[in-house]
């Protein structure tokens, strides 16, 4: 499973990328074909996942069949397969990934190939510039190195073996030592998968870290690669988030009862990034972006579409929001956004240009089957997650 093989000898190679939904997307190519698939670079997946397109255009063979899961705790079985695949001018192989035929229609619409996971990630050097939307693969030779004199070093860990993988000492991935208002939080998970900034599970030690710190209250569902769960997110302010010398200011903390702890995009997508897997090093140095903002402005709902039923409904809701002070309920069915009458979408990707036109303006009027009152929502300040 952890034995991808980079290209032999010296190399490097230079791919544009897309942040699509705050996650990484890049193009690769599978088994000697130049047709090129959207890949979610992932380094909280232990291993590489390929949806049912790319499975079927690669013709890849399954090599074993077994469990595999998701962040949210969503699992289901699936073949494993061994891939080739081309990055930039690069081939890797004997790429170990995971088939996953029954993809949630929110995730394929960001990258509809897959995930190139941590297996293949720990076989070279990753140098991500957020600034300008490209990265570096190259080798673990010293010459390969770039210049890192402006960056701060902090060490990483490998991560432990999940229960249904036994036979594991670790899995592939990345896993630091965290403080947050001075309390030490071990061993989470570096993930380039999560769109959010610092995750950590709800219990005790967190119920009394952050009892006077609550923003917001989100109910409803949260997304991983498999589907979506139900549950109830707490939005906490942090003064302070250390990893070693490294001090992260101004993240909201996302704080859920099955939620693993995770370091993600909201936080790395501020800096530049550079991987050493061989040394288990990881630098970062902070981007300079003028008019940044920490906040950001939501209608305080997000709305799913359900291409089988034809039907749009919501499925989050923020507490105190104007939806909720609207009258706009958990699972709420729309019918009509601004006037207009939902079309019948052949899925949810089509869904989601539609639905952007209105998610741009500051106002909007929603009609629901459950009422057929016009509900007005504006657009408020929600805490960036």
């Amino acid at each position: 499973m952890s034995k991808a093989k980079a290209p032999k000898g010296t190399f490097r190679t230079e791919i544009p990328f897309e942040l699509n939904n705050g996650l990484i997307v890049i193009k690769v190519k599978l088994n000697g074909s130049d047709k090129e698939f959207a890949f979610i670079l992932d380094s909280g997946a232990p291993v590489s996942i390929i949806y049912q397109e790319a499975f079927e255009s690669s013709k890849a063979k399954t090599v074993m069949t077994y469990k595999v899961s998701d962040s949210q705790g969503n699992s289901t079985k699936s073949d494993y397969v061994m891939l080739n695949a081309g990055l930039g001018d690069l081939l890797f192989k004997d790429i170990f990934a995971a088939y996953s035929p029954n993809t949630n229609e929110f995730i394929s619409c960001i990258a509809a190939g897959g995930v190139i996971g941590a297996n293949l990630m720990q076989t070279a050097n990753w140098q991500i510039d957020f600034a300008n939307e490209k990265i570096v693969i190259s080798d673990f030779k010293k010459a390969s190195l770039p210049d890192l004199k402006e960056y701060q070093k902090v060490s990483f860990s490998k991560r432990a073996p999940f229960g249904f993988m036994p036979w594991l000492t670790v899995l592939p991935g990345m896993t630091v030592d965290l403080k947050v208002n001075g309390k030490l939080f071990k061993d989470v998970f570096v993930d380039l998968g999560s769109s959010g900034a610092l995750t950590l599970p709800k219990n005790a030690a967190t119920d009394r870290l952050f009892k006077n710190d609550l923003k917001e209250v989100r109910i409803g569902a949260s997304f991983g690669l498999l589907g979506a769960r139900m549950d109830t997110t707490f939005n906490y302010s942090s003064s302070a988030i250390y990893m070693e010398k490294i001090k992260f200011n101004d993240y909201t903390i996302d704080i859920a009862k099955k939620n693993q702890s995770l370091l993600g995009m909201k936080v790395f997508s501020d800096y530049m990034m550079f991987i050493d897997f061989r040394k288990k090093d990881l630098y970062l140095k902070p981007i300079v972006r003028e008019n940044s903002t920490t906040d950001e402005k939501e209608f305080g709902f997000s709305p799913i579409y359900d291409s089988k039923s034809k039907t749009c409904y919501v499925i989050s809701l923020y507490e105190g929001s104007s939806a909720v002070k609207a009258g706009l309920q958990l699972k709420d069915t729309l019918v009509e956004i601004n006037n207009e009458k939902l079309p019948a979408f052949n899925d949810y990707c089509e869904f989601k240009k539609w639905y952007r036109k209105f998610h741009s303006q500051e106002v909007v009027m929603l009609k629901t089957r459950r009422s057929n009152e016009i509900m007005k929502i504006e657009k408020a300040v929600i805490p960036k997650r």
